[in-house]
C-alpha cells in the first residue's frame, strides 16, 4: 500500500466523517427521509470504495473482498443511521451491503492497469456525496458566517473539488 494511498483514504474518511458529524449536529431539524438518504448515500460511497478498494487487494479470494466491503458498508451504514431512525439504520445496512458487493466485484473483474483509475473515480463519487450532504446540511443553519458562505458557493467549491481531484490523481500511482 503506498503513501498516495493512505492519503486518499484518510480524506476519503475525513469527508464521510466531516459529512455524517455535521447531519449529526443538524439532525432533529431533519426529516426522517432526510435521514435516510444521508444514511443510505455515505454507506453506500464508503461500502463501493471499500468493496473496490479489497476487491483489488484480494484478487484471488473474492469471498474476503466481498465480506469485507460488505462488513464495512454494512457498519458505516448502522452507525450513520442510529442518529436519525430505525429506517435510516435499515436503510444504511442493506444500501452499504449491495455496494460493497457491488465494489468487490468491481474490484476483483479489474485489471491491473485500471486500478489507479477506478480508486480515484471511485474517491471523487465519494466526494461529491459529502459535498453534497453538506450542501443540504449548511440549508438548515440559521446563523451563516463567512466560511458557511463560501462554502455553499458552487462557484467556488467547484473549482476547489476539481483541483483536489486532479492534485490527487497526479499522486498516481496508488498501487
Amino acid at each position: 500500500m503506498s503513501n498516495s494511498l493512505i492519503l486518499l483514504s484518510f480524506l476519503l474518511l475525513v469527508f464521510s466523517a466531516g459529512a455524517g458529524l455535521s447531519a449529526f449536529i443538524v439532525r432533529k431539524k431533519l426529516s426522517n427521509m432526510h435521514g435516510m438518504l444521508f444514511t443510505m448515500s455515505i454507506a453506500m460511497g464508503i461500502g463501493l470504495f471499500a468493496g473496490t478498494l479489497m476487491g483489488i487487494f484480494f484478487q484471488d479470494n473474492m469471498l474476503l473482498a466481498t465480506v469485507i466491503g460488505m462488513g464495512s458498508g454494512a457498519i458505516i451504514g448502522i452507525f450513520m443511521g442510529m442518529f436519525f431512525s430505525f429506517l435510516a439504520v435499515f436503510e444504511g445496512l442493506l444500501s452499504g451491503i449491495m455496494a460493497g458487493m457491488m465494489g468487490a466485484m468491481l474490484g476483483v473483474m479489474l485489471k491491473p492497469m485500471d486500478w489507479d483509475r477506478i480508486i480515484m473515480i471511485m474517491f471523487t463519487i465519494v466526494v461529491l456525496i459529502c459535498l453534497m450532504i453538506l450542501f443540504e446540511v449548511f440549508t438548515y443553519i440559521k446563523k451563516r458566517n463567512f466560511l458557511i458562505n463560501i462554502l455553499q458557493n458552487p462557484f467556488f467549491v467547484g473549482p476547489i473539488f476539481f483541483l483536489l481531484c486532479y492534485f490527487l490523481f497526479l499522486q498516481a500511482p496508488f498501487f
